[in-house]
């Protein structure tokens, strides 16, 4: 697969706004996903493996440890990693489903899989990015926007051949 990192640029004055931007286009993908058929519901899943691969990265280095050490997190910070690996389980069942040729169940499962990335995008938008802004000082409020600008734009992947 071959990523394109420019469908999720790091677009916001901090990192939560950047996070808020990422959950717009993946919540986009995700319709489109539900409502696609055929070759068009590959091309959106193979946009929607590109952009989580980014937005899961960035929050699994950089947001849910800055969750756990910052706001004094550790719960939460766990239980986002976890949400964040079954809806994986969820991308690649749907993934294999595309390969295998197999549409009997793909929309209920699309579905499934779109409330989940939905539920676990509410909890981050309304819960733990604001504990995050209300317990990071100015100091530390920048240092993980800059971390997060640096990993991003650090992010490069290439096609290889199998």
């Amino acid at each position: 697969m071959q990523i394109d990192t420019t469908l999720l640029p790091a677009r916001g004055n901090d990192a939560a706004e950047i996070l808020r931007n990422d959950h717009n286009v993946i919540k986009s993908l995700l319709r489109d996903l539900t409502t696609a058929s055929g070759a068009q519901r590959q091309r959106v899943m193979e946009q929607l493996k590109g952009v989580l691969t980014i937005h899961n990265a960035t929050e699994e280095n950089l947001v849910y440890p800055a969750l756990n050490k910052v706001a004094d997190s550790k719960m939460e910070s766990d239980h986002l990693y976890h949400e964040t690996a079954e809806a994986d389980v969820l991308l690649f069942e749907l993934d294999s489903m595309l390969k295998e040729r197999d549409s009997s169940d793909f929309g209920a499962k699309a579905e499934k899989f779109q409330k989940a990335v939905l539920a676990h995008i509410d909890e981050e938008e309304n819960k733990a990015l604001p504990r995050l802004a209300e317990n990071a000082d100015p100091e530390k409020a920048r240092a993980l926007t800059e971390s997060v600008r640096e990993f991003r734009n650090a992010l490069h992947f290439e096609t290889t051949a199998v």
